[in-house]
């Protein structure tokens, strides 16, 4: 495929960063989001606007998208302006929502019907991660599809794993990933601060458990450069975590297979958001932590 144009829908916390790369690698860009700030910055930075995403889809080879959540993800596809009327035969859609896998399979199933090729390429590593082009991808569909689109994902992150040949399996991998996240990073702050309590100094305790089989990517990085100095900026929230673990649980209800320490974790985030942590960013989960464990 020639340098294709793209069209990129849902300019959020890590779709402005992701659109911004494609645009610094000479890409034509035609953006949409409903709030109007976000395309008159992406404008100030070089991309056209598109009034809706039909008109994106009309501008477009590729249409990218990069919503909050599913039920967003199916307005654009589905609403009485939606790309499903639009997209015409030969053009690709990349979801890369961290969607619902059963949605994901619907539209991929009404739009291949109408020729367009889909791939579904949910990712990790944060605002971060998105502005360095450094996301880990999970990507779902054909081979072939994935090989067209390639060029377009390593301007994006620096590992992609095809870890399907349907689009869906990128999300099924991005929901199970994210139960490991969400379980390692709850019970790191949680095991940090029983620490603290019982006398060890965070600092020594962590040295241990990171030279012990106990480390993770919460205790070597995510301690130091966020938990430890109170700057609570990771790049995700509470609430997003919380999405993806109901994603997660709904799915293994669909497969009947029930997850009991799942369905503990997800409790434990639910409780989280009730006490009003759903939009601070989770590394913020040690204030919590600590309030109940008397620290």
């Amino acid at each position: 495929m020639d340098k294709p144009r793209i069209g990129f829908i849902g300019l959020g916390k890590m779709g402005t960063p992701m659109s911004q790369r494609l645009l610094a690698a000479g890409y034509s860009l035609t953006v949409h989001d409903l709030r109007q700030d976000a395309v008159a910055a992406a404008r100030r930075a070089g991309a056209d606007a598109g009034g809706d995403p039909p008109e994106v889809a009309g501008r477009s080879d590729v249409v990218i998208t990069m919503l909050p959540d599913a039920r967003a993800v199916e307005q654009v596809v589905y609403g009485d302006r939606g790309l499903l009327r639009a997209m015409r035969s030969g053009q690709f859609l990349l979801e890369m929502t961290s969607s619902r896998p059963r949605v994901t399979r619907r539209i991929a199933a009404d739009l291949t019907a109408r020729g367009v090729r889909v791939l579904d390429a949910p990712v990790s590593g944060g605002v971060r991660g998105a502005a360095e082009g450094a996301l880990s991808i999970m990507a779902g569909g054909p081979a072939d599809v994935l090989d067209a689109l390639r060029p377009i994902l390593d301007h994006l992150g620096r590992h992609i794993v095809h870890v399907g040949d349907a689009p869906g399996d990128g999300d099924t991998a991005k929901t199970l990933n994210n139960l490991l996240s969400a379980t390692t990073i709850w019970s790191s702050i949680e095991a940090v601060v029983l620490g603290v309590k019982a006398g060890l100094a965070p600092d020594r305790l962590l040295a241990a458990i990171n030279h012990s089989t106990g480390r993770s990517y919460t205790t070597e990085t995510k301690f130091s450069q966020y938990i430890l100095p109170r700057n609570f900026s990771a790049g995700f929230t509470v609430g997003q975590y919380l999405k993806d673990l109901n994603i997660c649980l709904d799915l293994a209800e669909e497969m009947g297979a029930p997850m009991l320490l799942g369905s503990a974790v997800r409790q434990a985030w639910m409780n989280a958001a009730q006490e009003g942590m759903a939009d601070l960013d989770h590394t913020a989960l040690i204030d919590l932590l600590e309030r109940r464990m008397g620290v």
